[in-house]
């Protein structure tokens, strides 16, 4: 496997990042990846090492190689979409209006809502 040219200040990064017991795994493992790339290790003895599969590390040798050490750190996907509050509540009106509390009381408090909506999901 062709080696990964590092410069000094990169290694000295990497293996400070691999020695770390702050840093988070991921980045450890990634840090450890790179370095092993740049041993020149196999792909296979990489696999084995690390307990990874091939896209790993074609993932994280491809982004160093055009990041840099600004790769190597993981890119949260997102938060879910925000669900259509404006339906949500036009479906609790609607269920509150036409129901009533089946312990007989004459109004909704928000506890029985959520609990009788609970009952009905």
């Amino acid at each position: 496997m062709d080696n990964i040219n590092l410069s000094d200040t990169e290694r000295e990064e990497l293996m400070a990042m691999q020695r770390s017991r702050m840093m988070a795994v991921g980045q450890v493992r990634r840090a450890r990846l790179i370095l092993l790339l740049d041993h020149g290790a196999s792909r296979e003895a990489i696999m084995n090492e690390l307990r990874c599969d091939s896209r790993f590390i074609t993932t994280w040798k491809t982004r160093f190689a055009s990041e840099r050490l600004a790769g190597l750190y993981g890119r949260h996907p997102g938060r879910a979409p925000r669900r259509n509050l404006a339906h949500l509540e036009a479906r609790v009106l609607d269920y509150t209006l036409r129901r009533k509390p089946q312990d007989g009381s004459p109004h909704w408090s928000s506890r029985k809502l959520a609990t009788q909506w609970a009952c009905r999901s």
